[in-house]
């Protein structure tokens, strides 16, 4: 078959006037050959163009675009794959790390038991039920690290809090000295009791009693225990305290003091302390129900509805630090309602924490913040965001320099360099 095309023209012969087609075939071995022919009679040129031209050139044309569908179709395919494969790298590493905080499968505190290290007391298993957040600090651990120097420089110094060292210098006890162990309770800021302590260490009772005394104090027998009821004016409460042991003291800001000392009250209940077997090996920790974080971190609904509404699908948050070397590492993980809810909040924060990176470089915002800027710029750039199902999880490293940095102490810069 052959396709022919005609052009012609008096002043332009190159421009199509005419157009003629021939049909030539085989009808068949009886009707012979047959020759159709239309030409339109102008003085033209007439070219001559195989019908396989057209094919063979349509076909090359497909598959090109099948090569490029193909090549393009690989590489989306490549990229998703190693999103996904990075993700789940990541996720996996994650939970290693996680699992450095908790307890081993199989071993006596996975069936429900409390992670004890040694014979000591299990301090946190002892608080009230009915707690909104429980802490706990190792802090004897946390003082024999390599990090432990930084961490007892945040104690206040003299000229930080003048009321703080005549304290020290009445009673003997330096936190940072003596304080061995402590496990906290906290309520809402309206309950009876908003926090209740239970603490190890190195108490000089004698002077503890007398700077109680002084302080307008007084001595309230219950039972065969002694309880100190110290009146406090900002804001008006009583602070309650007792002492169990020689090495161990019972402290609350309310009422709440006398349920240590009822043996058919309730201790950590069930949820809370399943929470905490999770992180039973960090030698600092806290965990929290949160019913409505975002009333808690004073998100107006009004100015950010999808973020309230994010922060409300979180029920619990877990926090844990752990010595690593020079430096602390903290891992904090919120359970959401669902995994979509876990995902569109991990990039919300990460959203959050890049706007933060962005403000820190604005001396303005630098200037605004003080001399703590540092500390909270390197905090920013450490933050690690994932999310794992519906789980939100945050990791950091926290270094000398940032604790230095947090309290204004960190090293300054040769200005003439």
């Amino acid at each position: 078959m052959l396709y022919q095309l005609s052009y012609a023209s008096p002043t332009k012969p190159c421009k199509p006037i005419t157009w003629a087609i021939k049909l030539q075939g085989d009808a068949g071995s009886q009707h012979g050959s047959c020759h159709v022919a239309l030409e339109l009679s102008a003085k033209h040129q007439l070219y001559t163009i195989p019908a396989e031209t057209y094919t063979e050139k349509a076909a090359a044309h497909d598959r090109m675009k099948r090569t490029v569908t193909i090549i393009l179709a690989a590489c989306i395919a490549a990229a998703v794959f190693a999103y996904v494969y990075h993700s789940r790298e990541k996720a996996a590493l994650r939970r290693a790390e996680d699992a450095q905080f908790s307890i081993s499968p199989g071993s006596p505190s996975a069936a429900g038991e409390p992670n004890i290290p040694g014979n000591l007391p299990d301090l946190v298993h002892q608080l009230p039920a009915g707690a909104s957040a429980v802490v706990f600090a190792d802090v004897a651990a946390l003082r024999s690290a390599p990090i432990g120097r930084e961490l007892s420089g945040l104690a206040p110094t003299s000229a930080q809090d003048p009321e703080y060292t005549a304290f020290v210098r009445s009673t003997g006890f330096d936190y940072s000295r003596d304080l061995d162990r402590v496990a906290l309770a906290l309520w809402p800021k309206d309950s009876p009791t908003t926090v209740l302590a239970i603490a190890q260490g190195k108490f000089d009772e004698a002077k503890i009693e007398r700077y109680a005394l002084r302080s307008g104090g007084k001595i309230v027998e219950h039972g065969q225990r002694k309880i100190y009821e110290v009146p406090e004016t900002n804001p008006p409460r009583t602070v309650r305290f007792l002492f169990l042991s020689p090495t161990e003291i019972v402290l609350a800001d309310g009422p709440g003091i006398f349920t240590m000392l009822d043996a058919t009250r309730d201790r950590l209940d069930a949820a809370m302390s399943q929470r905490v077997t999770q992180v039973a090996r960090a030698p600092i920790y806290a965990v929290a129900r949160t019913p409505d974080l975002s009333k808690d971190v004073g998100i107006d609904e009004t100015h950010s509805a999808q973020l309230t509404h994010l922060l409300r699908s979180i029920h619990n948050i877990t926090v844990a630090g752990l010595p690593a070397g020079q430096n602390l590492k903290v891992a904090a993980t919120a359970e959401s309602d669902s995994t979509l809810d876990a995902f569109q909040l991990s990039t919300a924060l990460e959203g959050l924490i890049w706007m933060g990176r962005a403000a820190m470089a604005d001396p303005k915002t630098q200037r605004q913040i003080g001399p703590q800027w540092p500390a909270l710029d390197a905090l920013l750039k450490a933050a690690d965001i994932s999310h794992d199902g519906h789980f939100v999880r945050l990791h950091i490293q926290i270094t000398p320099q940032i604790l230095r940095a947090a309290v204004g102490s960190a090293p300054r810069e040769n200005p003439t360099k």
